[in-house]
């Protein structure tokens, strides 16, 4: 049952970065090779490599 959960986050976490990348919103690549949207990643203390408007991570 936890797998199926698990599954649904990640299913979830990714449609909010396809819709941020086609929103134009900003989204950046951490450190650690984490996708993120640009907020999450400040509020984190991360710093990232910002993804270049019309390309998809």
């Amino acid at each position: 049952m936890d797998q199926n959960i698990d599954m649904d986050a990640v299913a979830a976490r990714r449609r909010a970065l396809a819709e941020a990348l086609q929103k134009g919103e900003p989204v950046v690549v951490t450190a650690s090779g984490e996708v993120e949207k640009k907020e999450e990643a400040d509020d984190q203390g991360m710093s990232g490599i910002m993804v270049p408007n019309g390309k998809l991570a």
